[in-house]
């Protein structure tokens, strides 16, 4: 009975001293993407209908206007299957317009290995998990 008695009392300070060794790790940084080009030589949207206009019979090609092309980038936990639906879990980023259906993003002849920043998306994260010294 004084067993009991004496682990009842201890149990708090315990579950304090777990709690004060238990800290919170935080870490930050970003996700970048640099695009390099990009071909859309038909002109079609990513579900297979022209951007404007109707296809030309003959080549099967979008015949009005160039796509207006602008990327959009979502970060999930991992999919074994992907979606187009749900949250970006872990952020997501977009370009504006940056042109037509076919698009460089290379710098000037005098630096080729360079790229442009036109075509990056920088996604920021920051995150936090409870880690304790415990399981070290």
């Amino acid at each position: 009975m004084r067993n009991c008695i004496r682990i009842r009392n201890w149990l708090p300070i315990a579950c304090l001293l777990l709690t004060i060794w238990t800290k919170v790790s935080q870490s930050s940084g970003y996700f970048e993407l640099q695009l390099i080009a990009v071909k859309n030589v038909n002109g079609e949207l990513w579900h297979g209908e022209c951007c404007d206009g109707t296809r030309n019979s003959k080549d099967r090609r979008c015949v009005r206007d160039e796509c207006d092309t602008y990327f959009k980038v979502c970060l999930k936990e991992y999919q074994s299957e992907v979606t187009t639906t749900g949250p970006c879990t872990f952020g997501s980023g977009s370009t504006d317009v940056l042109g037509g259906n076919i698009i460089s993003f290379k710098t000037a002849k005098n630096k080729p290995s360079k790229t442009s920043d036109v075509g990056k998306i920088i996604i920021p994260f920051l995150f936090a998990w409870p880690d304790t010294l415990l399981s070290r």
